[in-house]
């Protein structure tokens, strides 16, 4: 039996797909329910509880208790009570968790897939930590990219041109991320991505709960006081049922224009609205819609060159979301029944698309809708809904954002650097259709100052940190540690490291290979990039390189290009007046220290 099984492992709760036999991928329940809390509590014997049964021991001992352990995920241990575990642990218990409830919906087969989805942020370091938590739970692992993964489900039902571009909004349980998704064939890539991690659909329950308490408190302070904050197991437990009525009033209040929540004595049960809940929300809420259109503006485009905006993540029900993401956009957001499932579903489909792949689920029949065109089903009233059809003009592929965005960001788009607009030499959907990697399980694990990712690996230099990249890509990102930023937020001083894949072997036609780079850097100059000195056999750091300068923002930007079998390696070394010393002795030190397994 093939089981292929994907786990979007979210801060509040978590979301699993299976699919069995190449079929199409179902939601694997949980008591009755699509998601699993992700919480963990940490029992004096050792036992690691997960999910509802966690919530239930934390009544007994809230030290034990870690509701959100993936907003952890960088603290490395934990303290649970008098137990330190690691967070490798606690995050494997709820990955164990995942993993054994869908073998039970597949009949205790064991897995032959597992696809782990992670926010386009995530640079190594953390997506490192998913991995090790998930070793031995299938036979083998795929990351995926949350945004990638919902891209890749909405494209299943609606129209993305090839080009185009999709905004995603995923509002979860504890953070609100906004990301641009562009379509290359059948795979996607992330231009951009920006977050809130302090705001999520928890922060929606507790305005509730403090809404509720402004209504009834007035009748007896000190029993809501209480209720609130008392250590009696009996309040504990009081305040749970209460938080989980509060929540479910939250989602009524989705549907409906009123509720009642149920209330413990003495006190009269609430009676909320949603224009209620709206005052309550309004302000965090916008912030989350206008995060949309920053991700928007740091991908180049504008909103109307979108093929649409997709919302994902629970607390998205909520009607307000979407009227304010119009309003931010001018563009109708799509999203459907249960939004809090689409990265799960999403993430086996996007494995499905892998050309290389066998046995794998079905892919997906192309929506209807000529080159172009986007249609999106508008809902007229609660009961209605009709469709509308747009065009819109996607930006050319060579256009997408360069690796070192302008500070601050310019108001025209600027073209991408040489290594990313090779056209027909760089295949840039081959570092993961869909947007995704692969590490197997036998992977090694680097040295502290080692970074090993992908088909390459170096070391990092003293002073130096990683501070993101992007998977699609195959890019890692670094800045000096004490290095302030920009307040565009963009570091001046830094460096990018990206692998492409070539679709010839460089070793054996290497006068291809730089044929077409300078071929590319001609066309550029002839476009007024500012671009210089490009050397096809140039020496640096000890070794052959290609290289070329580029001018962005006021800062150079040196590129060592190198060239081992299909493999292309690009290291980008950014630097302002002032850094450039410290830049230019990192730079080496990466080139220098550069390893490439050809492929």
């Amino acid at each position: 039996m093939s089981l292929h099984v994907a786990v979007d492992f979210g801060t509040s709760s978590t979301c699993v797909a299976v699919s069995a036999h190449g079929r199409e991928p179902q939601v694997v329940v949980f008591d009755g329910q699509p998601l699993v809390p992700s919480a963990v509590f940490a029992a004096a014997d050792g036992t690691l509880f997960v999910g509802h049964e966690a919530e239930r021991q934390a009544a007994v001992d809230p030290a034990r208790y870690e509701p959100h352990p993936k907003r952890r995920v960088d603290e490395g241990e934990l303290l649970l009570g008098s137990t330190v575990l690691p967070v490798v642990d606690v995050v494997r218990a709820v990955l164990t968790r995942a993993v054994g409830e869908a073998r039970r919906v597949g009949g205790g087969a064991p897995v032959d897939l597992l696809v782990l989805t992670h926010p386009a942020d995530w640079g190594t370091v953390r997506t490192r930590v998913l991995l090790q938590a998930a070793r031995g739970l299938g036979r083998e692992l795929v990351l995926v990219p949350e945004p990638v993964a919902a891209a890749v489900f909405h494209s299943a039902s609606h129209s993305i041109p090839d080009g185009a571009a999709l905004a995603v909004l995923d509002l979860g349980g504890g953070t609100v991320d906004a990301s641009v998704v562009a379509r290359t064939g059948k795979s996607f890539r992330v231009l951009s991505a920006k977050g809130d991690p302090s705001f999520g659909g928890a922060d929606v329950d507790q305005a509730l709960l403090e809404h509720v308490g402004s209504l009834v408190a007035a009748k007896d302070p000190e029993a809501w006081r209480q209720l609130v904050e008392g250590r009696e197991m009996a309040d504990r437990r009081k305040r749970r049922v209460l938080r989980q009525d509060v929540r479910g009033a939250k989602e009524t209040l989705s549907r409906h224009a009123y509720t009642d929540v149920p209330m413990p004595p003495p006190f009269p049960d609430a009676h909320v609205t949603r224009s209620d809940l709206e005052q309550l929300i309004t302000a965090p809420l916008s912030r989350a819609a206008a995060l949309v259109g920053a991700a928007v503006r740091d991908a180049g485009l504008a909103p109307q060159q979108l093929a649409g905006v997709f919302l994902v993540g629970g607390s998205s029900r909520i009607p307000l979301v979407a009227r304010l993401v119009h309003e931010h956009t001018r563009v109708v957001p799509t999203s459907i029944d249960q939004p809090e499932t689409v990265v799960a579903r999403g993430a086996l489909r996007a494995v499905s698309l892998d050309p290389e792949r066998t046995g794998g689920v079905a892919p997906q029949t192309p929506p209807k809708g000529g080159p172009g065109e986007v249609t999106h089903n508008l809902r007229v009233t609660d009961d209605t809904t009709r469709k509308i059809t747009r065009r819109i003009n996607p930006p050319p592929i060579a256009q997408f954002p360069s690796a070192f965005p302008a500070v601050p960001p310019p108001k025209k788009k600027s073209k991408a650097p040489l290594f990313i607009a090779i056209g027909a030499v760089v295949v840039l959907a081959a570092a993961g259709v869909g947007g995704y990697f692969w590490l197997h399980k036998k992977t090694q694990e680097p040295s502290a100052n080692q970074i090993a990712v992908y088909d390459y690996k170096f070391t990092r230099p003293d002073g130096w940190e990683q501070t993101g990249g992007a998977p699609v890509d195959r890019q890692v990102l670094l800045q000096p540690i004490d290095r302030k930023t920009t307040s565009g937020d963009s570091p001046v001083d830094r460096i990018a490291v990206q692998e492409q894949t070539l679709v010839y072997d460089s070793g054996v036609d290497r006068p291809r290979a730089l044929n077409e780079l300078r071929g590319q850097y001609e066309k550029r100059e002839k476009d007024g990039d500012k671009v210089s000195g490009f050397a096809d056999a140039a020496t640096f750091a000890g070794k052959s390189v290609v290289h070329y300068r580029e001018e962005v923002s006021g800062a150079d930007v040196d590129w060592y290009i190198q060239f081992v079998g299909k493999v292309q390696v690009s290291v980008g070394c950014q630097a302002t007046e002032a850094g450039k010393a410290a830049v230019a002795s990192a730079c080496e030190q990466i080139v220098r220290s550069l390893v490439i397994k050809p492929q």
